[in-house]
């Protein structure tokens, strides 16, 4: 039987998606145990076979998961692997009803929803940071699906660790 071209093959119960510097070596370790310790197959990017194309082999772990977690924290706008991580997360929860739940570790959901302060602020920087080499309307552009996607997430019920 041959699969739908909007039905990957899921070969990941979890993707986790979160930026390491912030939550790798604490809350996402413990998220990730717990998880794995109930027999959930997660994806994190520690598995990430040496060698490849980091971004098929991210983008194919995204497509291949029944859940995102997506772990918001107070400096995640600074990555743009995150923020396009969580773009393609969304893209997913859109087209194939992948199940997306937030957790917001450290950070208001309101400040995600409507990127307040530092967390909205370095949106352009990190633009600016990735795509160097690109005209800036794109980068405009890009900033612009960034906002959409932080602000649709938040939207989703989710977790605020600060009020669990």
């Amino acid at each position: 039987m041959l699969s739908s071209p909007l039905k990957p093959q899921l070969i990941h119960d979890v993707f986790l998606n979160f930026r390491g510097e912030d939550v790798r070596t604490t809350f996402v370790s413990h998220l990730n145990a717990a998880l794995t310790n109930a027999g959930i197959n997660t994806y994190i990017d520690h598995q990430l076979r040496k060698g490849t194309d980091l971004g098929q082999e991210l983008w194919r772990a995204i497509d291949g998961s029944h859940i995102s977690i997506v772990v918001f924290s107070k400096r995640y706008t600074e990555s743009g692997w995150c923020l396009n991580e969580l773009k393609k997360i969304m893209k997913c929860h859109r087209t194939q009803g992948q199940v997306v739940v937030p957790v917001f570790y450290d950070v208001d959901p309101s400040v995600v929803r409507h990127q307040k302060g530092h967390f909205g602020e370095v949106l352009s920087a990190t633009a600016e940071k990735v795509y160097f080499n690109y005209e800036s309307e794109w980068k405009v552009n890009v900033v612009s699906d960034w906002r959409s996607a932080l602000t649709q997430a938040a939207n989703l019920s989710g977790w605020d660790v600060l009020n669990c």
